[in-house]
């Protein structure tokens, strides 16, 4: 632990909420060590930190934060936006220039923010996309992107990449494909329902059904609709949580369907803990927090997103899950597939992720 109290800067990146949830327990375990903590960000990951973390300081600071349009190609959309993340990351870098000197800032934590580093404090990013994974008819620059990745990397002090040192880990090629920059250590994964546990799951009799929306719009909001509608046409016991963090609390009731529009991490884990499977995106984050609560799930991947097509493909490939796209869809034919899958059992031994980030910390 460090001698004193230091102003540590937490700021994930606005794509989904997967890089804000995965902050979570690092933010906690920095608090319980005594530090002070202001998060910054924007969008939907800001206020979820915010509704979990009132008592912090919380500062807007825009970032990359890209919409799609389901017409065209993820790909070529995220090439002709390429202007604008690099305008976007200087301006990042001015932008935690001037906050360091108004607050003090002396170490900074960012997730996926590549502008958020400066040589005057320790800079650290967590990430866990050493690598890039392109469309099968670009899989030749997979290699080239890897290059431009470990240099982004390497301009930070350290990389906490959130996996498990023995490959293929949870993110497969993503982090075990090539070599890791010298400045990356691999800590384990990082959810926000920290240590895994054996939970009392439902049986097939009573299957519960928890479905998580998240992601970029439009997208999430499709995928919302499609499950609302198909569960709808069925009579299941199933809580839609949509991922909707500026809405007002509470939830609505379609028959045996329950809607949240949002939900803490303390009602999250109670709607995983109580359901016997998870339909949800295969975001990396979220096969984290599936890890740790060892759940069963069915995966539908974001379309044109590359990355998490891969995970989806990987973790059925290992035997941990089922996967639809999107259009092919079905709940009805497709739960009863999904629970013959033994779900995430935590294969990897477990390792306490405090003992890693304060001797990271420490240094």
């Amino acid at each position: 632990m460090l001698s004193k109290p230091i102003n540590i800067l937490i700021s994930p990146l606005d794509w989904g909420l997967g890089h804000a949830t995965r902050c979570i327990p690092v933010i906690k375990l920095l608090l319980d060590a005594g530090h002070r903590i202001t998060i910054a960000g924007s969008g939907r990951s800001i206020l979820l930190l915010q509704k979990e973390f009132p008592e912090l300081e919380s500062i807007t600071l825009n970032g990359f934060s890209p919409t799609f349009k389901q017409t065209e190609g993820l790909a070529w959309q995220l090439l002709l936006m390429l202007p604008r993340f690099i305008s976007t990351l200087l301006k990042e870098n001015r932008d935690l220039k001037t906050l360091i000197k108004q607050k003090n800032i002396e170490l900074v934590i960012s997730d996926n923010r590549y502008g958020m580093r400066n040589k005057q404090i320790k800079s650290i990013i967590i990430t866990h996309q050493v690598m890039i994974k392109a469309p099968l008819r670009l899989r030749c620059l997979e290699y080239p992107l890897y290059l431009v990745s470990k240099f982004l990397i390497s301009r930070f002090d350290e990389c906490w990449i959130p996996d498990y040192d023995i490959s293929p880990g949870l993110s497969g090629d993503l982090s075990h494909k090539y070599l890791i920059p010298a400045n990356a250590l691999f800590i384990g994964p990082l959810s926000r329902f920290t240590k895994p546990e054996s939970l009392n799951k439902t049986s097939n009799s009573e299957l519960k059904i928890t479905a998580i929306i998240s992601g970029t719009e439009p997208q999430r909001s499709t995928f919302e609709n499609l499950i609302i509608k198909q569960f709808t046409r069925m009579d299941s016991n199933a809580t839609i949580i949509s991922g909707k963090p500026e809405s007002p609390a509470g939830k609505a009731q379609q028959g045996k369907l329950t809607i949240l529009a949002n939900a803490t991490v303390k009602e999250m884990k109670s709607a995983i803990a109580d359901s016997g499977l998870i339909i949800c995106r295969s975001g990396y984050s979220s096969i984290m927090d599936l890890e740790a609560l060892r759940s069963k799930a069915l995966f539908v991947p974001t379309p044109g997103q590359t990355e998490q097509l891969y995970l989806a493909e990987l973790h059925q490939a290992k035997g941990n899950a089922l996967w639809r796209n999107e259009a092919d869809l079905n709940l009805q034919t497709d739960i009863p597939e999904a629970i013959k899958y033994p779900g995430f059992t935590n294969h990897y031994p477990y390792k306490e992720p405090k003992s890693i980030l304060e001797r990271i910390v420490k240094k």
